[in-house]
């Protein structure tokens, strides 16, 4: 009997995750297809197209516990670039992998679901406010479908086809092992190529008053191994966040000082803002149910993982 299985475990959510479970005795299996594997103590790797339900079926035999955290990140850029293939490939994954899980029985299931999902307006927006509203502009499929999965867990806890299920809704997570292609990355993995490849100008479209809240991928992983340990069962969804958002300024100028990079020049675009306006939300009711606390400050979050790119790329 596998104690855990990890879908997606080669992603920046993944990766982390496995660090986080990783016991001695204790087996894990992970899921690999576009990336590919690690050495990683105690995980057996299955290599797997998880847009099948053959293969995700596969993934989740004899597994108790199972953390889905695979699909195709949505981030503004690959909107942009294909407004429709990233969300539909999470939608595909998503329904196959928890369909999955109930068939083979699986006790307890985190489905690590995304913000997206809320509708705009004044914040902190609390977890009973997710379905109030359509999700705004670009986001509208990538919240809708993070919407059907959570609800779709819903529905087989409600049929006891799945013993305990938990949504997971964290906010922009960053961290090392995220995706640097320039084609796809978000603005915070883009700053940290831009400042390592001494980029000039670095550009930051719109004023850079814009705020993101972002949460460490090794905190969210946190979550996930907290939610794990608990045995109450039936459903829940939750907010996991940082205790407050930056701008897209401060985040570029402390990767600047971080690196040393004196010479940086920083140009605004403000007739090219672009991206969802802020979204600020509570993660009271996770911390006040497992008592979690985000622990890596956004100075030390940064600079890790500007120290992981500038080594992984050289």
């Amino acid at each position: 009997m596998t104690a855990v299985a990890v879908l997606g475990g080669t992603g920046l959510i993944g990766r982390h995750v496995l660090a986080a479970l990783a016991r001695p005795g204790t087996p894990i299996v992970a899921t690999a297809n576009r990336r590919p594997p690690f050495e990683a103590e105690g995980v057996e790797w299955r290599q797997v197209d998880l847009t099948a339900l053959g293969p995700a079926r596969a993934a989740l035999r004899g597994a108790r516990g199972a953390v889905i955290c695979a699909g195709r990140l949505s981030t503004a850029a690959e909107l942009k670039r294909d407004p429709v293939g990233s969300v539909t490939t999470t939608l595909r994954i998503g329904i196959n992998a928890l369909e999955a899980a109930a068939a083979e029985g699986v006790e307890r299931v985190v489905l690590v679901s995304s913000t997206t999902g809320y509708p705009p307006g004044e914040g902190p927006k609390l977890e009973s406010a997710m379905f109030s509203g359509d999700p705004p502009g670009d986001w509208f499929g990538v919240g809708w479908v993070h919407r059907f999965l959570e609800k779709q867990l819903e529905w087989y806890c409600r049929l006891q086809r799945i013993g305990a299920g938990v949504a997971l809704r964290p906010t922009l997570v960053y961290g090392p092992h995220d995706d640097f292609d320039p084609a796809s990355a978000h603005f915070v993995p883009s700053f940290i190529r831009r400042v390592v490849e001494r980029e000039r100008p670095i550009e930051i479209w719109g004023d850079g008053s814009q705020s993101r809240n972002l949460i460490h991928a090794a905190d969210v992983a946190a979550a996930i191994a907290a939610v794990l340990q608990d045995r109450a069962p039936g459903f829940a969804a939750y907010n996991v966040s940082a205790p407050a958002s930056s701008s897209v300024k401060q985040v570029l100028t402390t990767l600047v000082e971080l690196d040393r990079f004196d010479d940086a020049e920083i140009v605004y675009r403000p007739e090219r803002a672009t991206g969802a306006g802020a979204l600020d939300v509570s993660a009271a009711a996770f911390s006040a149910r497992y008592g979690w606390q985000p622990a890596m400050s956004l100075r030390d979050g940064l600079a890790g993982t500007l120290d992981w790119y500038r080594r992984s790329a050289g």
